[in-house]
C-alpha cells in the first residue's frame, strides 16, 4: 500500500467519532441485485432525480467488479448519518494524499441538513458526492451482520439507526 497503513485509517475513523471501524477485504462485501431494486423503488430518494441516485452509466456487474478490484476496505459504523458521510470522505482524502490515488468512498451523501439538489438548486458540494451503497448493489444488512455488527430493520422512528460507510483502498 502506498504511504499509509490500514491502522492509520482505522484510527482516523475512531478519531472522527465512528462507533466501529474495521478493515475487511472485498470478499466480505455482499452484493445483491435486490438492494438496487429497493434503492430504486423503496428508498425515500427513489425518484432517481436525486444526485445520490445516479448510476453514472455503470451496470450492476461493473460495480461488483469495481469493488472486487480493491484489496482493502474500511467499514465504518455510527448512529449519525452526517458523521458517517464526513468520515468516509476524510478517510478517502487521507488515503489519496498517502498515495492511494484510487481510494474511493461509498456512502449516500448526508452532508447538508436539506439537500439543495432535491429542492431544484445546485448541489453546494458536487465534488463530494459518492454513490450510495444500496445503489451500488451492496447488501449492507448482510454485510454488517456477517461481520458481527448491528444492523436491524427499525420498528419505530425513535429506534437508534445504524449507519455504515465504506472506503475502498488499493
Amino acid at each position: 500500500m502506498a504511504g499509509g497503513s490500514i491502522e492509520k485509517y482505522l484510527n482516523l475513523a475512531r478519531d472522527l467519532g465512528m462507533t466501529n471501524a474495521i478493515a475487511i477485504g472485498p470478499e466480505h462485501i455482499f452484493f445483491d441485485i435486490r438492494a438496487l431494486l429497493k434503492c430504486r423503488w423503496g428508498c425515500e430518494y427513489g425518484t432517481g432525480e436525486s444526485p445520490r441516485c445516479r448510476s453514472m452509466d455503470t451496470s450492476f456487474s461493473e460495480r461488483v467488479d469495481m469493488v472486487r478490484a480493491y484489496r482493502h476496505i474500511i467499514l465504518v459504523h455510527s448512529h449519525d448519518a452526517k458523521a458517517v458521510s464526513r468520515a468516509v470522505l476524510e478517510i478517502e482524502r487521507t488515503a489519496f494524499l498517502d498515495g492511494c490515488y484510487f481510494a474511493f468512498a461509498i456512502r449516500a451523501c448526508h452532508l447538508c441538513e436539506t439537500c439543495a439538489a432535491e429542492q431544484g438548486e445546485p448541489c453546494p458540494t458536487p465534488n463530494k458526492l459518492r454513490p450510495c451503497d444500496s445503489n451500488f448493489g451492496i447488501d449492507v444488512y448482510k454485510t454488517a451482520k456477517n461481520l458481527g455488527l448491528p444492523c436491524e430493520v427499525l420498528q419505530h422512528k425513535e429506534d437508534v439507526q445504524n449507519r455504515y460507510g465504506f472506503v475502498l483502498i488499493e
